[in-house]
């Protein structure tokens, strides 16, 4: 009796793996045409906020952008570090300020700037990548003067405001990166640039990852976050909105339900979409694997901008 019993919980046993086993493999099969329909192309991640506070949560993302490196996807990684750097300011006593969600940038703070995103941020994204192999390389704006820029003009209810060492986006040398996307390398980015003169500026990460994207013609630029998307606030009652068009969001930005932070997210977004991008996210990076439910499934998350004819 004691042998049927057994041989009962090894046949349920069997059965429960097989039936794992075959949902896994339907997993494989249900991200099989996004594998085809992104092999080869460029897909840009931006990475940033207080969810790279939290090692799990980065390691997470960076297991994600590994497994999209080695099924042929061309992998760019954007990193600010924004929450870190005012924190370095606090410590050094120094006010941190902000003009729709621009980081004013005194000559003492493009140094801690610089500190932050190639010492700090850079090194430790890279060295995690290549525990997985010779596969990733950092990179800022000023290695080989890649990211060239001029200084960032600033308006806001008429009146000029002086960002300080904030720089706009001039040119992007395509080839540069190129090269190390096709010796099969992830480039890792520290948003920083220079100008015609040598000085560093401090780039918006969102902006930096929208120029790359334009520049690499990019089949999509997603930006991560700590929260879910664009939400919607009636009543008390927050909804989150998976799928905005550019020109709905340019309405929401004005009526002031896109606001703070989100504002050069949204930018980006928009400015991307408007030069051949094809499409563009904003995600929380927090939730678990979010970048590989959407590229490889039919499910969607977050927040997509679309173009305004799509």
């Amino acid at each position: 009796m004691k042998d049927f019993y057994k041989i009962n919980e090894y046949m349920n046993d069997n059965t429960k793996n097989k039936d794992s086993y075959l949902k896994k493999a339907a997993i494989l099969l249900e991200s099989l045409p996004y594998i085809k329909q992104y092999s080869n192309r460029v897909v840009v991640v931006k990475i940033g906020g207080s969810m790279m506070e939290d090692d799990r949560i980065v390691e997470s993302v960076l297991d994600d952008l590994v497994l999209m490196k080695f099924v042929g996807i061309r992998v760019v990684l954007v990193h600010g570090g924004g929450k870190q750097i005012t924190e370095l300011m606090k410590e050094k006593g120094i006010k941190a300020e902000f003009v729709d969600g621009l980081r004013i940038t005194s000559r003492e703070v493009i140094d801690i700037v610089k500190m932050v995103l190639i010492g700090s941020i850079n090194s430790r994204l890279v060295s995690y990548l290549n525990r997985h192999g010779d596969i990733a390389i950092g990179i800022s704006g000023n290695d080989a003067n890649f990211i060239r820029c001029i200084k960032k003009q600033y308006s806001k209810n008429e009146k000029q405001i002086d960002l300080g060492f904030v720089g706009e986006i001039k040119s992007i040398n395509r080839k540069f990166l190129d090269d190390i996307l096709y010796n099969s390398y992830i480039p890792v980015v520290a948003t920083l640039g220079v100008d015609d003169n040598g000085d560093l500026y401090n780039i918006n990460a969102d902006s930096c990852a929208s120029e790359i994207a334009i520049a690499l013609n990019a089949e999509k630029m997603i930006i991560l976050t700590d929260v879910d998307g664009i939400i919607d606030e009636e009543n008390g009652n927050k909804k989150l909105i998976s799928k905005l068009s550019s020109k709905e969001c340019l309405e929401l930005i004005e009526s002031g339900k896109i606001s703070s932070g989100m504002i050069p997210k949204v930018k980006a977004c928009i400015k991307a979409l408007s030069l051949k991008v094809s499409r563009t996210h904003i995600l929380n990076g927090t939730i678990k694997h979010s970048i590989l439910v959407e590229i490889f499934t039919n499910r969607g998350i977050g927040t997509m901008i679309t173009g305004n004819e799509a």
